[in-house]
């Protein structure tokens, strides 16, 4: 009986620690309320000084490229400087994001391959 006491108080302390965690970082996956921001944003992608079109780069990226995230702009981020450094990396693409976090003031983002 002790063991599974034991196993249960280090399940809750894991749970516990990964919300903790995820408070901190800006993907914030593994929160309780990852839904705390709505960001309006849009994707420009350049390859060769063509811009892809809006269907080329969601199918570059498999998601979306434009429209409302309920969760934090990093995600994107994080999926397009991932794509970028692997699949895309030979492409040498200029990714534009344009972005407004809780409708508060219009920002962008560049991916940059340093």
């Amino acid at each position: 009986m002790k063991i599974r006491v034991l196993i249960g108080i280090i399940f809750l302390l894991l749970q516990v620690g990964s919300i903790i965690y995820a408070r901190f970082i800006p993907e914030r996956f593994f929160c309780w309320a990852p839904y705390d921001t709505h960001v309006k944003f849009e994707v420009f992608v350049t390859i060769d000084g063509k811009t892809l079109s809006p269907e080329d780069t969601e199918a570059r990226y498999n998601y979306k490229m434009r429209g409302w995230e309920q969760r934090s702009i990093d995600n994107i981020f994080s999926l397009i400087s991932q794509y970028e450094r692997t699949y895309g990396k030979a492409d040498n693409a200029q990714v534009l994001i344009t972005y407004a976090v809780n409708g508060h003031e219009e920002k962008e983002w560049r991916f940059s391959h340093e």
